[in-house]
C-alpha cells in the first residue's frame, strides 16, 4: 500500500512539473515579444523543459521521472488523437484534389530524400533522418513526436529533429510573405492568392506557422493555405502505418518479435474529422478540447525537453541542420512545381 501511494506521488510530481512548464509557455507566448510568437507554445514548452532539466537536482529528476515518462507516452498519444478534431470533411473537400495531390507528392519526396540523403550524404542514423523528414514533410513538431515511437527513435534524436523544424519553419514565416509581394511571383502564379496559399500550406512546417503566414495573405489565399496544411496533417496516418510496417520488417530480419506494431492512436486520429463534421460535439466543448489538446501536447514536449541535455544537441553536430536545410529547399521547389503543374492542368 505504501509503495503504491509513493508511486502515485512520484507520478503526480512529474505530471505537475510538465503542467507547470506548459502553462508557463502558454502564458509567455501571449507576451508582445516577437520571437516568442515565432517559437509557439509547443516548442517553448520543450525549451522550458530543457532549462528545468539542467537546473533541477538529480534527486528531484528521479522523483519526477515516472510522471514525465507518462507525459511522454500517454499524454502524447492523447494529444495527437485530439488534434484530429481541428479538421473537418468540409475542410478537406474545399481544397479539392489538387491540394491533396500536391501534399502527397511533397510528403513522399521529402521522406524519401530524408531517408536517402540523411543516411548516405550526412551519415545520420535512419531514425534521426526520418524524424527530420517527418517534421519537414508533414506537421512539424507534432509529426516528430508521433513518428518517434513508431521508429523506436532515441529520446535524444527528437529535440534535434524539432530544432530543424523551428529553424526552417521560422525561415518560411519570414520568406513567404516577402515572396508574395514580389512581381515575378505574382506573374508566376498569375496573381492568384489561392495558388500561393496552396504553396504555403503544402510546404510550411507547423500549422501555427501556416496560420501566421496566412494572416498576411488575402482571404481566399489564407483559407486555402490552412486547409491544404490540414490535409497534409491527415497524411500522418498512412505515413505512420507504412513506417510501422517497414521497421517491423527490420526487426524480423534481426530476429525480433514478429507481430506488427500498429499505431492505434493514429487510426483513432483519422476518425475524428468525421466526428467533427457530423457536429456531434457542441461548440463550447469542441473549443475546450482544442485547448486540452494543446495542453497535452505541451506537457509531452515539456517532459521530452526535461530529459534532453544541450550537450546531446551539440553532439549531433551540423549534419541534422544541413539535412533540414536541404529539405527546406526541396519543399519550396517541389511545392512550387506541383502547384504550377496543377494550375496549368486546370486541376485547382
Amino acid at each position: 500500500m505504501f509503495v503504491t501511494l509513493l508511486s502515485r506521488h512520484h507520478l503526480f510530481s512529474g505530471l505537475a512539473l510538465a503542467f507547470s512548464l506548459t502553462l508557463s509557455a502558454l502564458l509567455l507566448v501571449r507576451l508582445p515579444i516577437p520571437w516568442l510568437g515565432v517559437l509557439g507554445p509547443l516548442t517553448l514548452a520543450m525549451l522550458l523543459g530543457m532549462l528545468a532539466g539542467h537546473c533541477c537536482r538529480d534527486r528531484f529528476s528521479q522523483r519526477a521521472e515516472p510522471g514525465l515518462q507518462a507525459a511522454r507516452h500517454y499524454l502524447l498519444r492523447a494529444g495527437i488523437i485530439l488534434y484530429g478534431l481541428r479538421i473537418s470533411l468540409d475542410d478537406l473537400a474545399s481544397a479539392g484534389w489538387s491540394a491533396l495531390l500536391v501534399d502527397a507528392v511533397v510528403v513522399l519526396t521529402i521522406l524519401l530524400t530524408a531517408a536517402w540523403a540523411g543516411v548516405r550524404w550526412f551519415r545520420l542514423d535512419r531514425s534521426t533522418a526520418l524524424l527530420i523528414g517527418a517534421g519537414s514533410a508533414i506537421c512539424g513538431a507534432a509529426a516528430v513526436l508521433a513518428t518517434a515511437p513508431t521508429l523506436r527513435a532515441r529520446h535524444q534524436a527528437v529535440p534535434v529533429a524539432i530544432a530543424t523544424v523551428v529553424l526552417f519553419g521560422s525561415a518560411a514565416m519570414l520568406l513567404y510573405p516577402w515572396l508574395f509581394t514580389q512581381p515575378w511571383v505574382q506573374t508566376l502564379f498569375e496573381g492568384s492568392a489561392q495558388h500561393f496559399g496552396q504553396l504555403v500550406g503544402a510546404t510550411t512546417h507547423e500549422v501555427a506557422q501556416v496560420t501566421a503566414i496566412a494572416a498576411t495573405l488575402p482571404a481566399d489565399g489564407a483559407h486555402t493555405a490552412v486547409v491544404t496544411k490540414l490535409m497534409r496533417v491527415m497524411l500522418l496516418v498512412p505515413v505512420l502505418l507504412v513506417l510501422s510496417r517497414l521497421f517491423q520488417d527490420t526487426l524480423e530480419e534481426h530476429g525480433g518479435r514478429q507481430s506488427l506494431t500498429i499505431p492505434w492512436f493514429a487510426l483513432i486520429f483519422m476518425l475524428l474529422p468525421l466526428i467533427n463534421s457530423l457536429e456531434l460535439i457542441p461548440g463550447p466543448v469542441l473549443a475546450w478540447l482544442h485547448h486540452l489538446d494543446q495542453l497535452l501536447l505541451g506537457m509531452a514536449m515539456a517532459a521530452l525537453g526535461f530529459a534532453t541535455r544541450f550537450k546531446t544537441i551539440r553532439a549531433a553536430g551540423w549534419r541534422p541542420l544541413a539535412l533540414g536545410a536541404l529539405l527546406f529547399i526541396l519543399l519550396l521547389a517541389t511545392g512550387g512545381l506541383m502547384t504550377l503543374a496543377t494550375e496549368t492542368l486546370g486541376l485547382s
